[in-house]
């Protein structure tokens, strides 16, 4: 057992004086940093307070949180980057399910567009800022978009509505956007 312990010492400093040292955190790409936007808006991180300040965090101006509406889609992709000058345009596409006013928590078609419409969205740009330590990181320029939740975390966030409250009228209309919102599934 000792000479398994000192054989991974031995290996792990050979690793470091082959590298130059220990390895250090690499710095997420533009696209990892809309990746991470993209997952976290997609399983309802605009909606509580924690998920909101992960997702702030992204941005340069991120603004204020946007609770009138849920747009319901796909999880959909992120289109390929297009570097401009010392930004990195980034954008997604995804299909379109409906929208969830929340409230109200009624579900309907987003501003006339059938249910399953391709949308592909205009791109943010990210670009480089410096970090809390000094160093070059990269954010999401302009406010954060209205948020964009998967059937699933739809659903999820309309059975939490529903379950914690007492107005009848949210409770049928949760029950009504359940319905759909299976249906989607």
């Amino acid at each position: 057992m000792h000479g398994a312990f000192a054989l991974r010492i031995v290996t792990a400093v050979g690793l470091m004086a082959a590298t130059g040292g220990p390895a250090l955190p690499q710095v997420p790409s533009a696209e990892d940093v809309f990746a991470r936007f993209c997952e976290l808006d997609s399983q309802g991180g605009q909606l509580t307070s924690d998920g909101w300040q992960k997702i702030a965090a992204l941005f340069v101006n991120p603004g204020t949180p946007r609770h009138d509406r849920i747009i319901v889609t796909d999880r959909g992709g992120q289109l390929r980057p297009a570097p401009e000058g010392g930004k990195v345009g980034v954008g997604r596409e995804h299909l379109q399910y409906g929208q969830i006013d929340l409230p109200q928590i009624r579900f309907s078609a987003v501003d006339g567009l059938p249910p399953g419409a391709k949308i592909r969205e205009a791109f943010m740009y990210v670009v480089k800022v410096t970090g809390p330590g000094g160093g070059q990181e990269w954010r999401i320029e302009g406010p954060v978009p209205e948020p964009h939740l998967t059937v699933d975390a739809a659903i999820r966030y309309v059975n939490e509505i529903r379950a914690n409250t007492k107005d009848a009228t949210i409770r049928k209309n949760a029950d009504r956007t359940l319905a759909a919102l299976k249906h989607i599934r």
